[in-house]
């Protein structure tokens, strides 16, 4: 994910601009790196949760880019990770709807134990955003909408699927208005990857009663991954109009606004965000994200402040906050930022590159020099890189 914030070229993550489809591939150093911490684990899934959910990455591209790690790519690891990881997700009171959506995406690609446990995670968290109705006996043939209803739950928390959305429709031909049918044959369908027919049955709910927050919300999560943002604007919008307060509504509807480079809206709606739920961290980075693209690189470094401020290894604040600073001239402070991204992830060569810019802007060419070199162990073939550890050892030899 680190590697897609360097390509961007303004060192923005997350400003929601697309990608060309293609896993990255990290690039092993010539010694051992040291082993993967959480926090790097969860940087990471983080990338991959964003190339399979909006650069249409497939299992190739997963397992591609979990080999290229070398020793830290052992599906074991990560599996063993993501379990940590998951009990911290699921004592949330509300679980963060966009994070549960991709991790049943990312079930869904077959990438062996990773793939199943974020399936079950996701499931979970699912569970607690929208809790199907409490089990009841039924019998062996359904007898009315309820028990087809009931018996289509049953089936779509044991995954199976057609049998599940076969009960739903026959709960909807006996009683077509039965609009908690609609809404998890929609849900089912999300979960295949079948975001028309998901649309459709979210359609079909919102006819029944086009007062439902959560069902807007789901239909702008579907536009958001087909790649339709001013739908899914819309359809935020909606939800908004319904909820005020449905924090993640004006979060991911920041995410499309800037999709569509309206970065002054996009701004608004972080911000509101912010005011409902002021220690939501991707609120305040996503507001840095968009500042930047307006220039107002002062307001997005304060937006960075307040993000590492509530999660102090927010590897992607750190990068982008030094990017800005940069920007200002402000290059001890630009170190600053630089300095502790490395230690906290010393295989990203971008922040070791910037590091060596910045050291020769305040001419200290030796460290420059340094930061070059390990800059180029981990990117060897990156002829820009080379350019400027030659300008380092001029200086340094003149």
């Amino acid at each position: 994910m680190l590697q897609g914030i360097w390509q961007r070229l303004t060192g923005l993550w997350g400003s929601g601009e697309g990608g060309n489809g293609q896993a990255p591939s990290p690039v092993e150093p010539q010694t051992p790196p040291p082993p993967l911490e959480d926090g790097d684990y969860q940087l990471l899934f983080g990338q991959l949760l964003e190339g399979t959910s909006r650069q249409g990455w497939g299992a190739p591209e997963v397992l591609q880019y979990l080999a290229a790690l070398g020793e830290r790519g052992k599906m074991q690891a990560w599996t063993d990770w993501l379990l940590r990881y998951g009990e911290r997700l699921l004592r949330a009171k509300t679980p963060d709807p966009q994070l549960t959506i991709q991790l049943l995406h990312f079930g869904q690609l077959g990438c062996g134990e990773l793939s199943a446990v974020a399936y079950a995670l996701g499931s979970q968290m699912q569970a607690k955003l929208t809790p199907p109705p409490a089990p009841a006996p039924a019998p062996a043939t359904p007898q009315d909408v309820k028990g087809w209803f009931e018996q289509g739950n049953q089936q779509f928390a044991a995954e199976k699927f057609a049998a599940a959305l076969a009960s739903y429709q026959k709960a909807i031909e006996l009683q077509a208005d039965f609009l908690p049918a609609w809404v998890n044959a929609g849900l089912v369908h999300f979960h295949q990857q079948q975001y028309e027919n998901a649309l459709s049955a979210f359609d079909g709910a919102l006819q029944i009663n086009g007062e439902n927050a959560t069902v807007w919300f789901y239909l702008g999560c579907t536009m958001s991954i087909l790649e339709r943002p001013q739908l899914a604007i819309d359809a935020y919008e909606k939800c908004l109009q319904l909820q005020p307060d449905f924090v993640e509504a004006w979060q991911y509807r920041g995410l499309d606004l800037a999709k569509l480079d309206r970065f002054e809206e996009a701004t608004t709606s972080h911000e509101r965000a912010i005011q409902l739920k002021p220690d939501l961290v991707e609120a305040w980075f996503s507001h840095g994200n968009a500042l930047v693209k307006l220039g107002k690189y002062g307001e997005a470094v304060t937006s960075y402040n307040q993000a590492l401020q509530l999660q102090p290894n927010h590897l992607e604040a750190l990068f982008n906050r030094g990017v800005a600073l940069i920007s200002l001239g402000d290059y001890p402070q630009a170190l600053v930022s630089l300095d502790l991204l490395v230690q906290l992830q010393p295989d990203f060569y971008p922040a070791w590159a910037e590091r060596g810019r910045v050291l020769l802007a305040l001419d200290r060419p030796q460290e420059a020099l340094v930061a070059f070199d390990s800059a180029l162990q981990l990117n060897p073939s990156d002829a820009t890189l080379q350019a400027a550890r030659d300008e380092a050892l001029n200086q340094i030899q003149n």
